[in-house]
């Protein structure tokens, strides 16, 4: 079967968990046979056609007034941002351009995920040819032009005044999407709340994958109270970061560690470094398996509504319990007091209540946990997704 995937970034210029998920979903197919094509905006001039490990992938030109970086160390003006995302609700240049890699990879699905830079302008396009449409919600780009639904410090409960033009847009154009694939339920549950997806589609909640079906080994601890805390992502207040330094502070004991993994803004480091205690360390950018192998138990402390943090469901394949805020998609995987523990998110001395009782776990007890996450890891496996996507989509 011919498939064709669109995502905001992809292989080598991935730069986050979409395009990572959507690389071993689409590699993955073609192992089995499949005939798989990914489509991602790019900062270049003219379209690209390269091959990576069975994957067609075209590179396309980003038909608007910038090359849109959310990662960018300098905000544009906002009257650009605004132009930006003016074009960006239907962007009838990059719906010419797809239309015109439709013609020539005739897919049999279009499966959309990340759309900002090209916009939904790309539904018309698939419907118009009478293709199979699935969309996957990997983040909140149909209610809101930043996609995450933040604003302020606090998560937007309601789609806001200034968000409701994009919205409106995009729910016209998400009539024409044949299945809707959540990457949580909480995604799921949120759009319908607002009325972006109708009832009367087909509506699915869609896990994503591990890289392969290894699982570790259970795992220990030398003795209680010696436990290595562990941080990997992008260092932001969205990732609840500057929550996790604070809660550092005021730990009863003093035999662990924290390791902090991951990259971000200089003066936002510079702020988090100012006030960590000395037994945590800064490391910069590390490849995630060394990383998971250097410490006892990963924290993700996301602020927002993270919608699936891939390095719970990673961490969960080395052996690794989760301590993990109670927002997004978070609840929905991580078993407290079994796989983990959950607190309230933005909650600075719940979790120095949560990381203190992680210190005074027993090796046995750790070891049980350890257990338990790597029976969870096993839902992420690539032949289990795989399984459940195929039931779905195909």
């Amino acid at each position: 079967m011919k498939i064709l995937y669109v995502v905001q970034n992809y292989y080598p210029e991935e730069t986050g968990d979409a395009s990572r998920s959507v690389q071993m979903l689409a590699e993955n197919l073609v192992r089995e046979g499949h005939d798989i094509t990914v489509v991602c905006p790019s900062n270049i001039k003219e379209r690209t056609k390269t091959t990576h490990n069975g994957v067609t992938v075209y590179a396309m030109p980003i038909r608007n007034i910038y090359h849109y970086d959310p990662h960018a160390k300098e905000k544009r003006p906002p009257w650009q941002r605004l132009i930006w995302h003016t074009i960006d609700m239907f962007n009838p240049w990059a719906m010419m351009d797809f239309d015109k890699v439709l013609q020539e990879v005739k897919p049999d699905i279009v499966n959309t995920n990340t759309l900002s830079g090209f916009s939904t302008s790309l539904f018309y396009a698939v419907k118009r040819r009478k293709i199979k449409l699935v969309h996957t919600m990997r983040d909140y780009y149909l209610m809101c032009p930043q996609s995450s639904m933040y604003k302020d410090d606090h998560n937007c409960e309601e789609i806001c005044a200034s968000c409701k033009p994009f919205a409106f847009v995009r729910k016209k154009a998400a009539k024409n999407v044949d299945v809707f694939l959540g990457n949580s339920q909480f995604v799921v549950d949120r759009h319908m709340k607002h009325g972006i997806i109708s009832q009367r589609k087909q509506i699915h909640c869609q896990w994503n994958m591990n890289k392969n079906d290894d699982i570790g080994q259970p795992r220990t601890i030398e003795k209680e109270g010696k436990i290595r805390f562990g941080f990997i992502g992008n260092i932001n207040v969205l990732k609840g970061t500057d929550i996790l330094i604070e809660a550092c502070k005021d730990l009863a004991t003093t035999d662990w560690s924290l390791t902090v993994a991951g990259t971000g803004k200089e003066d936002f480091l510079t702020y988090l470094k100012s006030m960590a205690p000395d037994n945590v360390d800064f490391i910069g950018w590390t490849s995630a398996p060394d990383f998971y192998k250097s410490i006892d138990m990963l924290v993700c402390p996301s602020t927002y509504h993270d919608p699936l943090p891939r390095v719970v469901y990673e961490a969960y394949r080395e052996g690794l319990p989760v301590v993990a805020s109670d927002t997004g998609g978070n609840p929905e995987y991580v078993d407290h007091e079994k796989t983990g523990f959950l607190y309230p998110a933005k909650s600075v001395h719940k979790l120095t209540d949560i990381l203190d009782l992680c210190t005074l776990l027993s090796p046995d007890e750790y070891n049980a946990m350890s257990k338990e996450a790597l029976k969870k890891a096993k839902l992420f496996t690539p032949k289990a997704i795989l399984k459940e996507y195929k039931e779905k989509v195909l």
